[in-house]
């Protein structure tokens, strides 16, 4: 608000993107954030996204095909010009209905969506809900812009007991989806009336749709849908926001209930806030001008110092910067990860070196730095991870290898039956066997894992340009013929586990450090004359929020790889005994306590009464100890579970993956290695982003200069 003297108030003050840099990332779990709809929009021309104003505004035009109703529709418009969006909802519900409303937003939405093996072309147009489910659980299927990805990536990392916690106006699904894809779990509760939120409780990241949701709700637009009374809802929103910091990033404050529930919160002094409001402009005036009111109406708490306010915040640049930052290693954490770089084994603490796997998690296509508008965010968190050892598993018998192996993301676009194509259904099918790979990744091979291929680094050496496609991979986990798998400690000690005789094994790591590419060769393991059925599952797919839906699909999974029909334990423990089962169960920490505490006990047992015919391999972020502790597990006998853990690359691991590189840009990465050590982390995913950008460099005729400066770039790690 402007300067009035006569009432001796003062313009307000603004902070700097920089101090909102350093305030997020001194305490980055203690935040709730308040997200528009500018971040899953567009962030440039041309991109695909959930459209803005004008976009939304054309789809509903569209929804008029006589000249008249044309006419009416625009002048409608035309009376409200600073309020055409609401103006345009406004007309589409009188002369339409709030159904037609609905399938507007389902068509907006779908704007964000890129072909996938799961949805090659998906529907212009959905009534079915099922339908809008499926293309949810396609997380690798949508086009996320910078502010979203990097987001998703924030709070992916946030430990489940700070419970991470996103309000948002949008009516789109990739809040969720970002985190999910950044390794993540979210799940989500849809409002477009009164309720509490009091009951609501999950594992992961809880994202509020306060506005409603694209399928399960209907969305609100007008000012009598968004002002209508909704005390419960006030109410709850007011005890989520007075125990955290509240940070709002490209919502505009318009008059709905969570800006009503804020000010009169904020004025009647109701709880100790602390907001910091992030506007887009730089100019202080244009700030002023355009949110006068909202200035006006946070005004005591600016002046109790509770509310500050920030300028030129463009999220697809600042969200990005904050992702970098919470994920360079605090000075404490700086010898464990000299150490990981060197290839020594980091204390027994438990610390686990370059903690910065999230910072490139989920790639989608965009690039982090690109700017936009406004922004409008995302959330998650890994589930279940919380909580002390429980009774009986101070017998637990780690095996920790001095090194490791693997490189890339550790979640998938889907089922891995439909990731992995005719492998994985081979695997899953009776009589079957997977077929071998050229990349020699098992645990009897890893010496020649990526020297092996025909096409490798012999190849670029005899010709002095790449030959054939990218090896490398930048997303998404390694599939059986991916010549870029690296083999490391833990392919021999998952080996060393199986052949033992473990029947119960968990892949332990942080994300994006390739548990889910290990996971996927645990049958070399064990297969040997074994003749077992094998049957891969991605649990962060499958229905965890309802227990009945859950045993459903992993009956019918585990039948599957036997050719039959299962639908109840006796008939996993028959099928074992006649002939063995390899059973892995990727994001294992991904499941809801109500689901654990029914699926957890029962399938152990399974596995202990089947003394080796069964054999179960799962992969988490944290000890088993803690993940079976949040899901409120204490029974003793669940006590024995063998964990193998992944760490990051070595010196030599490192070697190997560059050494796949075309002749030029490995000589430059070789020279310019303590750069790749320092940006890396030793961590596989943004070694391979690079390795994927450097080899795309050199097919394309860069220079050695420009290999040199692609090394040097943050960007070229993403």
């Amino acid at each position: 608000m402007p300067a009035d003297s006569s009432a001796g108030q003062m313009a307000p003050e603004f902070a700097s993107d920089e101090d909102l840099l350093d305030r997020l990332s001194s305490r980055p779990h203690e935040v709730v954030y308040l997200v528009g709809s500018a971040v899953t929009a567009p962030s440039r021309a041309g991109e695909p996204g959930v459209p803005r104003v004008d976009g939304v505004i054309e789809l509903i035009r569209g929804e008029y095909q006589r000249a008249s109703e044309l006419q009416r529709f625009e002048t409608a418009l035309t009376k409200e010009p600073d309020n055409r969006y609401q103006a345009a909802f406004r007309h589409l519900l009188r002369t339409r209905d709030q159904d037609v409303a609905n399938a507007v937003i389902r068509r907006a939405v779908l704007a964000a969506r890129r072909p996938s093996p799961r949805f090659p072309a998906p529907p212009a147009v959905i009534h079915d809900h099922e339908v809008c489910r499926a293309l949810e659980d396609d997380v690798e299927g949508w086009h996320l812009p910078p502010a979203a990805d990097a987001l998703g990536q924030v709070l992916a990392r946030a430990p489940a007991p700070t419970r991470p916690l996103v309000l948002t106006s949008n009516f789109d699904p990739l809040v969720a989806i970002s985190v999910r894809r950044a390794g993540g779990r979210a799940y989500v509760t849809a409002l477009h009336g009164d309720g509490s939120l009091a009951g609501v409780d999950g594992q992961g990241c809880l994202v509020v749709h306060f506005h409603g949701d694209w399928f399960r709700t209907d969305t609100l637009h007008t000012p009598a849908q968004l002002g209508q009374d909704r005390p419960k809802l006030s109410a709850s929103l007011a005890q989520l926001i007075s125990a955290r910091t509240l940070v709002v990033l490209g919502y505009s404050g318009w008059d709905d209930v969570f800006t009503r529930s804020l000010i009169a919160t904020v004025r009647g002094g109701l709880a100790p806030l602390k907001i910091a409001w992030a506007f887009y402009p730089e100019d202080e005036a244009a700030i002023v001008r355009g949110s006068s009111r909202l200035l006006e109406a946070l005004r005591p708490g600016i002046e109790l110092g509770r509310v500050v306010l920030y300028k030129g915040i463009d999220a697809h640049t600042f969200l990005p910067r904050l992702a970098e930052r919470l994920a360079e290693p605090t000075a404490s954490e700086s010898g464990a990860q000299h150490a990981g770089a060197s290839g020594a084994r980091p204390g027994e603490s438990g610390a686990r070196p370059g903690e910065s796997g999230a910072q490139h998690a989920g790639e989608s296509g965009a690039r982090p730095g690109e700017s936009g508008a406004h922004l409008a965010g995302e959330s998650g968190a890994r589930p279940g991870q919380s909580g002390s050892f429980f009774a009986g598993e101070s017998g637990q018998r780690p095996i920790v290898p001095p090194s490791e192996p693997e490189a890339s993301s550790s979640h998938t676009a889907g089922s891995l039956a439909a990731v992995l194509g005719t492998h994985a259904e081979a695997a899953c099918a009776p009589g079957t066997t997977p077929p071998s790979s050229s990349s020699g990744t098992g645990p009897q091979g890893h010496g020649a894992s990526v020297m092996s291929s025909g096409t490798g680094t012999a190849g670029h050496v005899a010709s002095g340009m790449p030959q054939g496609p990218n090896p490398f991979q930048k997303a998404g986990m390694l599939g059986l013929a991916a010549r870029s798998y690296v083999a490391r400690a833990a392919d021999a000690a998952l080996a060393e586990a199986l052949e033992g005789g473990a029947s119960v094994v968990v892949v332990r790591g942080d994300f994006s450090i390739g548990k889910s590419s290990l996971l996927l060769r645990a049958d070399r393991a064990w297969l040997s004359g074994a003749g077992a059925a094998v049957c891969l599952l991605d649990l962060q797919m499958m229905r965890v929020d309802d227990v009945n839906l859950f045993f459903d699909e992993f009956f019918a999974e585990v039948g599957r790889a036997y050719g039959q029909t299962f639908k109840t334990w006796r008939e996993v423990q028959t099928a074992a005994a006649q002939r063995p089962l390899l059973l892995t169960l990727d994001e294992f920490g991904g499941l809801t306590p109500e689901v654990a505490q029914r699926f957890v006990p029962a399938l152990y047992r399974v596995v202990s009464q089947l003394a080796g015919s069964l054999r179960l391999v799962v992969t988490t972020r944290d000890p088993i100890a803690e993940v079976l502790a949040s899901f409120e597990l204490s029974n003793p006998n669940l006590g024995d579970w063998l964990e193998v853990e992944l760490r990051p690359f070595t010196e030599a691991e490192l070697g190997q993956l560059l050494a796949l590189l075309p002749p030029r840009a490995r000589a430059v990465a070789e020279a310019e290695r303590a750069t790749i050590r320092e940006r890396t982390k030793m961590l596989p995913k943004p070694a391979q982003c690079l390795c994927f950008n450097l080899w795309k460099d050199e097919a394309a005729g860069a220079g050695d200069a420009d290999l040199a400066a692609r090394v040097r770039k943050k960007e070229s790690y993403r």
